[in-house]
């Protein structure tokens, strides 16, 4: 049965109500052992409202989740929404200073953990705030209460506060209404219309040869409920978009709650997963499992990834071992989304080396430094505007003026180019490009250039304080296990890959990088560790 649109005149309450009522009896969520329908799913939901409401939660509270990804989240996402409140992800995982220093920012109603808060962090939260734990909301835990009329919810109303990942210092939290939320899940609705729906003739072509490539995959796939398999935490926007794509189209999701690669090659073939989504770091393991091949991936259309560069040569084996597409989504937290992502009506080669053109709905402008536009084919800021994008940060309107401007333009921070068919390629962020004797340098492409040396499994370069008013290159890689690097072979290798002006004067050989709970490269710590290890005096010869 086809469901009644999504629209961005709907709250997520309607948006997911609208799919309970059209299919009550399919299966919704598969997490362990626990399989529920949308109607299943629904009940839990309004059991937690009601309770949330008994409780004393209205709107415009704050809840802090302190959870793994799982039915415990998603039933609290969604009665939190129902009720107006205010959703606060928080990594489980992350350090106990930023858990207190978010608390501080947001001072949350309630905060809801997996499991009891450490003893640092109990004792260190503002007064006044109520901490619970997840398994109080289950069924069977909750009394039996009258169902409460929710409050008065309009699209516009804040529903979250996303905090950003911290790969350049202290994160900050993005504002995102019940709109902002739902115009991402809008747009991948529309792409997904190529192969879901007929096309139109002037889709034909793109069809043609997207059948041509994928064959069987596509038949079986078009036109039917997809299956989700999601393995990324819940606390930053991919997580978060990932299951609402997945709930809010129709469709079934699978949840790892703990990514394990052996884990999630067994539920793609046990449950005939037709989209996957993990980082790049994830997917590079899953290539690594011992007797990849006796999986049977064959129900697999789509890999999708983002939160990190994808490596053009990651990307073509994802493609070539997974035997699908491969869906490189670029966003932001501040976007609540994907600003642009690849297709699977797009060639092999625009999936590896592009992160597609821009999602439905949102407009870019690649801008030079007065904010002009650029033509394809020059390097420029990105700027997007969009009914994706944040309010703002919370209790910071200086950091929000620094990158909304009174057009609604969000400011990425992200160098980009765009090709004459509106392809986008990402060069690196504005803060990071290094000025070496007049010339703009990217860091992304020199880590592009190092990923290829078969021994180098990961590359992240930044510059820093050079000795004579310049920055340097510094350039941290990671082998590839089994192999061993020496500084001077990196820089070997660069001579005959970079031009010379991008060969990086310092080479760190390392086991793994500082990261963001996203697994970025914390590229602010990789400069802490290079100007305490005397950057300016360490450049070696070209």
């Amino acid at each position: 049965m086809s469901l009644p649109p999504l629209t961005l005149q709907m709250t997520m309450d309607q948006a997911l109500r609208r799919v309970t009522e059209n299919r009550p009896a399919q299966e919704a969520l598969i997490c362990g052992d626990l399989r529920l329908t949308y109607g299943q799913l629904q009940e839990r939901i309004d059991r937690t409202a009601d309770f949330l409401a008994h409780r004393g939660i209205r709107k415009g509270d704050r809840i802090a989740l302190m959870l793994p990804p799982g039915v415990d989240y998603i039933t609290l996402f969604f009665a939190i929404a129902r009720q107006g409140a205010v959703v606060v992800p928080i990594d489980p995982t992350v350090r106990h200073q930023r858990v207190l220093q978010i608390a501080e920012q947001i001072t949350p109603a309630w905060m809801v953990a997996a499991e009891p808060l450490p003893e640092a962090v109990a004792s260190g939260l503002p007064e006044g705030i109520e901490v619970h734990l997840a398994d109080e909301f289950h069924p069977g835990r909750m009394p039996d209460l009258p169902p409460s009329p929710p409050p008065d919810v309009v699209p516009g109303d804040l529903l979250a506060i996303l905090y950003t990942s911290g790969t350049t210092g202290a994160p900050k939290g993005a504002m995102h209404t019940h709109r902002s939320l739902i115009a991402p899940v809008v747009a991948s609705m529309k792409l997904r219309e190529l192969w879901m729906k007929r096309p139109t003739l002037a889709q034909l072509p793109k069809m043609g040869r997207a059948l041509a490539r994928y064959r069987r995959r596509l038949l079986r796939a078009a036109g039917r409920p997809q299956i989700f398999l999601s393995t990324t935490g819940y606390h930053n926007t991919t997580g978060i978009e990932v299951f609402l794509q997945a709930l809010l189209m129709g469709d079934t999701l699978v949840v790892q709650p703990f990514f394990h690669p052996v884990e999630a090659l067994e539920l793609i073939q046990r449950e005939k997963v037709t989209v996957l989504v993990a980082v790049p770091t994830a997917l590079a393991v899953m290539l690594r499992v011992e007797n990849f091949d006796r999986y049977d991936l064959s129900s697999l259309l789509i890999c999708g990834t983002g939160a990190a560069p994808c490596p053009p040569d990651l990307a073509r084996e994802i493609q070539r071992r997974f035997g699908c597409a491969l869906h490189i989504g670029f966003g932001a937290t501040e976007i609540g989304g994907g600003i642009a992502a690849t297709d699977v009506g797009d060639s092999p080669d625009l999936q590896a080396e592009t992160v597609g053109r821009p999602m439905p709905g949102m407009e870019v402008r690649i801008a030079d430094e007065e904010g002009r536009p650029l033509p394809p084919g020059q390097v420029g800021e990105l700027w997007v505007r969009g009914e994706n994008v944040m309010l703002g940060y919370w209790g910071a309107s200086d950091l929000t003026e620094q990158v909304l401007d009174p057009e609604g333009w969000y400011h990425t921070g992200d160098m980009a180019v765009m090709d004459e068919r509106g392809y986008l390629r990402i060069v690196g962020r504005k803060k990071d490009m290094i000025i070496r004797g007049g010339r703009n340098i990217y860091p992304e492409e020199i880590e592009r250039r190092l990923v290829a040396h078969p021994a180098i499994r990961e590359a992240a370069v930044v510059g820093v304080p050079g000795r004579f008013g310049d920055e340097e290159v510094w350039a941290f890689v990671i082998p590839e296990e089994g192999h061993t690097l020496t500084p001077q072979e990196v820089r070997e290798f660069c001579r005959g890959v970079l031009e010379p002006y991008q060969i990086p004067q310092v080479v760190r050989v390392v086991e793994d990088f500082p990261r963001a709970s996203t697994g970025k490269p914390q590229k602010f710590r990789l400069r802490e560790m290079a100007l305490e290890s005397g950057a300016g005096r360490q450049a070696g010869p070209l």
